[in-house]
């Protein structure tokens, strides 16, 4: 079964329903196998503190329908409004793939489970902490600054109400409702935002699973790398909520931008509202996200990463897994911008891996080769999506590659029309965004040395009503639905790239992909 959406009410706000998953479409998938990996793979779970006082929320009316530059903005993406209810989603997706334990198609056993990358929003101690916990079994408090009382920009308080947020427990006496409800016809969810900062006892991953490093795990709202003064405002007691007098919209999103140089917007005379600071908000410097999966309980230990990569701050590896040889890449330009690319010293490490294996060889990264562009480097030099993609097909081990980033469905042969060089792209959704999906892959060979992947998208174990919204499960279910009435992503409304693109077409969601016999 999976989600769809209903047709929408006179505001535009469309309720979900179960219906039957497509069947498997592409090559036949041979009866007989012998298994080379079967994994889950997640991506983007976007765990969010979403009271932290230095996201930039403000920006993103810009790209609302109403916004006069609209056209020119697009999609900027600093504000959810489902984001803190982003653990309950991810522990509602672990209960579902605990219940999957073989390949939907093969019925081999699962080997492990990948995360490609942003498993946080904005780099965070406290988001890395919960993101962790929550795949091994931990339990954890989503919640940060006043324990007593919500501090993000959705608050009911009258003193700093904004229509252009969604105000969960209805509008404070004497204001107007907010846009999300008087508009796009968003519901009143009374204690939301208490029962969403409530311990989450999580139920952990039955699988081992491998960790891939995202840009939103190493850089600011995935773009800025943290510095002195971010540190200092990230954990300190101002939520700005407005850019300062001296720069303009464009000046700011243009110094936010996907190829690096990057920067938050300076303080100066911006407008900010006193909240609770926390030291556990603090910015995670390089090396650290490493460090933080070597004492996690959970299986591999460290998860892929080991004490050498937190010392040398490298966080790419390669590991045996099933039969096949997993390389991790770390795609995220340390000096900013959100696109990816790799440093010489990692592009060299990946060939020779590579060219050094007797197995076939899976690459997992955050970002997809179409997106590694990020070539800014004030020292030293980045390598990018041509000079990458000319390396890996001089190798026929090189059967896939795995990658998040687009929040999508989408696979994508890379190589020339013979088969002989070349491999398949698969891109997953995230769990922050429509349709909040995962898939199992299943890698197989045929008595013949074919080569056979298996895709089926996968959806959390939430249903598709919420109730009160007080328990997890119900609290994901909310998630999944407000995440398919985004006013800004509404066809209805104009949208240039709108909610449903994310779940690909058939032939990328449950779908069988060849490769002839390699090596």
């Amino acid at each position: 079964m999976t989600f769809i959406r209903k047709s929408p009410n006179e505001k535009g706000w469309s309720e979900l329903e179960q219906v039957s998953e497509q069947a498997h479409v592409g090559a036949e998938f041979p009866k007989q196998s012998q298994p080379l990996l079967v994994m889950h793979h997640l991506s983007d779970l976007h765990v969010c503190d979403a009271q932290s006082p230095l996201r930039p929320e403000f920006l993103d009316r810009w790209a609302d329908p109403d916004s006069p530059i609209r056209d020119v903005v697009g999609t900027i993406g600093c504000y959810r409004p489902q984001a803190m209810l982003s653990p309950h989603v991810v522990e509602s997706m672990v209960q579902a793939l605990n219940k999957v334990t073989t390949g939907p198609l093969s019925g081999h056993p699962i080997d492990a489970a990948i995360i490609t990358g942003d498993t946080t929003d904005n780099a965070q101690l406290n988001e890395v902490d919960w993101y962790i916990a929550l795949l091994d079994g931990v339990e954890i408090t989503p919640d940060s600054g006043d324990s007593n009382k919500y501090e993000g920009v959705m608050d009911d308080g009258a003193e700093h109400y904004d229509v252009k947020y969604w105000h969960p427990h209805g509008t404070p006496a004497g204001m107007q409702d907010d846009d999300a409800r008087a508009k796009y016809g968003f519901p009143v969810v009374p204690g939301l935002l208490d029962s969403c900062r409530k311990p989450i006892k999580s139920t952990g991953l039955k699988f081992p699973w491998y960790a891939v490093h995202g840009n939103h795990d190493a850089l600011l709202q995935g773009t800025v790398t943290p510095d002195e003064n971010s540190q200092e405002s990230i954990i300190g007691n101002k939520r700005f909520i407005g850019l300062p007098s001296s720069l303009t919209l464009e000046q700011t999103l243009g110094a936010f931008d996907e190829i690096g140089p990057a920067s938050l917007p300076r303080a100066e005379d911006a407008p900010f509202i006193l909240v609770t600071p926390d030291v556990k908000r603090k910015a995670v410097e390089r090396g650290e996200y490493a460090a933080k999966h070597l004492s996690s309980p959970g299986a591999p230990k460290g998860h892929g990463f080991t004490e050498e990569h937190v010392q040398k701050k490298h966080m790419y590896y390669s590991t045996n897994v099933g039969k096949i040889k997993l390389i991790t890449i770390d795609s995220v330009n340390e000096f900013g911008g959100w696109q990816g690319s790799l440093d010489v010293t990692q592009f060299e490490w990946l060939e020779n891996e590579i060219k050094m294996s007797d197995r076939l060889v899976v690459l997992a990264s955050h970002h997809p080769l179409s997106k590694m562009f990020n070539d800014y480097a004030p020292t030293g030099r980045r390598v990018c999506v041509d000079e990458i993609t000319e390396m890996l097909l001089k190798y026929p081990q090189v059967i896939a590659w795995l990658a998040g980033h687009v929040h999508r469905h989408h696979v994508e042969w890379i190589g020339p029309e013979i088969e002989e060089r070349g491999f398949w792209q698969i891109e997953t959704a995230s769990h922050a965004d429509w349709p909040q999906q995962s898939r199992t892959i299943e890698i197989v060979q045929s008595d013949s040395g074919e080569i056979f992947f298996a895709l089926t998208v996968i959806d959390h174990a939430a249903a598709a009503t919420y109730g009160t919204a007080k328990a997890t499960l119900e609290m994901a279910a909310l998630s999944r639905v407000i995440s398919a009435n985004v006013w800004q992503k509404r066809d209805s409304l104009g949208a240039k790239i709108p909610a449903d693109w994310a779940m690909g077409e058939a032939h990328e969601r449950n779908t069988v992909l060849r490769l002839s016999a390699r090596i």
